[in-house]
């Protein structure tokens, strides 16, 4: 990696940490993007690194709203028991694509899947910011409070909805964060604190778990998630300070046209 390719990746952490500590959404689908297009990476280790970013940056935020109390442990325990494993899977899936085809062809399969991926992001997040507030399971017989057990019925959801999200971050690394909010909002009547603080919590596991993965099948440039790094990590604080004045809904939805206008772009070649 050149020398002007690492202070890019710095600035890029940096813009990219700061919208993360704003809107707790927005890292990974806009991070491999940018390390396929702009900095050339193969996708595969775009992927990977990605992944160890997000651990490193979404760790401290995860932190923070534990000490808060914000965290539903419960619920994030049965969505890691499905979307662990199926993140597992979609390392290996990556892995399967990248040895049954040429370079050029795993580009192009992995460009039309993340392109696609971001698109359904996009969307969620717009379905986030004008989901009706009548659409939340608070119907009689399906309440739930956040402080009792969860009914087998909503467990068996939290697994299967989790399992999706997680196959997502595998294969793409996006979606960690905006499918799994869009997931606890429809399923859990939760305050936005613990959305946000049980999203991003099971979010560092998952990532971590993930990273990992990508590891151990040499997915990681480890100089290039430090470079990202160095930036992501100021941009995290200082976005999550800004977000006690900014509004969130706004910035939510210009980032979610974002996303869709750039898988678009991906998509149209």
């Amino acid at each position: 990696m050149s020398l002007v390719s690492e202070y890019a990746a710095t600035l890029f952490g940096l813009l990219v940490g700061f919208l993360v500590g704003l809107t707790g959404v927005g890292g990974g689908s806009l991070m491999t993007p940018f390390l396929m297009t702009a900095v050339g990476v193969p996708a595969p280790t775009a992927i990977g690194t990605d992944m160890v970013y997000a651990t490193i940056t979404k760790l401290t935020g995860s932190l923070q709203h534990y000490r808060q109390r914000s965290v539903n442990l419960e619920v994030a325990l049965f969505l890691g028991m499905g979307s662990i494993p199926a993140s597992l899977l979609g390392v290996q899936t990556l892995e399967w694509i990248e040895g049954s085809f040429d370079p050029n062809r795993v580009r192009e399969i992995m460009v039309t899947v993340i392109a696609t991926t971001l698109v359904l992001v996009g969307s969620s997040l717009i379905f986030r910011v004008f989901m009706p507030e009548s659409w939340r399971l608070r119907r009689e017989g399906k309440v739930w409070d956040g402080k009792g057990p969860m009914s087998r019925r909503r467990r068996t959801y939290t697994v299967l909805f989790g399992a999706f999200g997680g196959y997502l971050v595998g294969l793409t690394s996006i979606g960690s964060g905006s499918v799994m909010a869009i997931i606890l909002l429809l399923l859990y009547p939760l305050s936005p604190a613990v959305i946000v603080g049980t999203d991003i919590t099971h979010a560092t596991v998952l990532s971590l778990v993930t990273g990992l993965s990508h590891m151990a099948h040499g997915n990681v440039d480890f100089r290039l998630a430090g470079a990202l790094l160095v930036g992501g990590i100021p941009g995290v604080l200082v976005g999550s300070v800004a977000a006690r004045w900014l509004p969130g809904k706004p910035l939510r939805l210009i980032l979610a046209l974002t996303l869709i206008f750039v898988g678009a772009r991906m998509l149209l070649g």
